[in-house]
Protein backbone atom coordinates (compact mmCIF):
# COMPACT_ATOMS: atom_id res chain seq x y z
CA UNK A 1 0.00 0.00 0.00
CA UNK A 2 1.38 3.70 -1.16
CA UNK A 3 2.24 5.77 1.49
CA UNK A 4 1.99 9.43 0.02
CA UNK A 5 3.72 12.82 1.84
CA UNK A 6 1.75 15.72 1.81
CA UNK A 7 2.96 19.31 1.87
CA UNK A 8 0.55 21.73 3.79
CA UNK A 9 -0.06 24.82 1.08
CA UNK A 10 -1.31 27.10 4.16
CA UNK A 11 1.27 26.44 6.91
CA UNK A 12 3.90 24.01 5.32
CA UNK A 13 3.53 20.97 7.53
CA UNK A 14 4.75 18.12 6.44
CA UNK A 15 2.74 14.75 6.57
CA UNK A 16 1.88 11.02 5.60
CA UNK A 17 -1.45 9.19 5.14
CA UNK A 18 -1.13 5.03 4.21
CA UNK A 19 -4.19 5.58 0.98
CA UNK A 20 -4.75 2.53 -1.08
CA UNK A 21 -5.12 4.09 -5.11
CA UNK A 22 -8.40 3.49 -4.85
CA UNK A 23 -8.91 5.70 -1.93
CA UNK A 24 -6.12 8.17 -3.42
CA UNK A 25 -9.15 9.39 -6.02
CA UNK A 26 -11.92 9.80 -3.43
CA UNK A 27 -10.14 10.85 -0.17
CA UNK A 28 -10.12 14.33 1.53
CA UNK A 29 -6.84 14.85 3.32
CA UNK A 30 -6.57 17.48 6.02
CA UNK A 31 -3.61 18.86 7.54
CA UNK A 32 -3.21 17.74 10.61
CA UNK A 33 -1.71 20.92 11.96
CA UNK A 34 -4.17 23.33 10.63
CA UNK A 35 -6.90 21.19 9.06
CA UNK A 36 -6.94 22.77 5.68
CA UNK A 37 -7.37 20.49 2.79
CA UNK A 38 -5.41 22.63 0.43
CA UNK A 39 -2.55 20.12 0.23
CA UNK A 40 -0.08 19.08 -2.64
CA UNK A 41 0.40 15.27 -3.00
CA UNK A 42 3.93 13.35 -3.38
CA UNK A 43 4.51 9.75 -3.20
CA UNK A 44 6.87 8.58 -0.43
CA UNK A 45 7.45 5.03 -0.15
CA UNK A 46 5.75 1.43 -0.06
CA UNK A 47 4.35 0.50 3.57
CA UNK A 48 4.08 -3.33 3.89
CA UNK A 49 1.91 -5.40 6.61
CA UNK A 50 2.87 -8.09 8.92
CA UNK A 51 6.02 -10.21 7.87
CA UNK A 52 6.39 -11.34 11.14
CA UNK A 53 10.20 -11.14 11.43
CA UNK A 54 12.11 -9.97 14.57
CA UNK A 55 14.11 -7.56 12.12
CA UNK A 56 11.45 -5.61 11.33
CA UNK A 57 10.18 -5.21 7.34
CA UNK A 58 13.94 -5.23 6.04
CA UNK A 59 14.14 -8.83 7.26
CA UNK A 60 16.74 -8.34 10.08
CA UNK A 61 19.45 -7.20 7.52
CA UNK A 62 19.34 -3.53 6.92
CA UNK A 63 22.90 -3.38 6.18
CA UNK A 64 23.76 -3.28 9.87
CA UNK A 65 26.96 -5.93 9.59
CA UNK A 66 25.58 -8.05 12.86
CA UNK A 67 24.52 -11.41 12.20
Amino acid sequence: MPLFEFTCTKCAKVFEELLTLADLESAVVACPECASTEVDRGLSSFATGGGGSAGGGCGGGCGSGFS
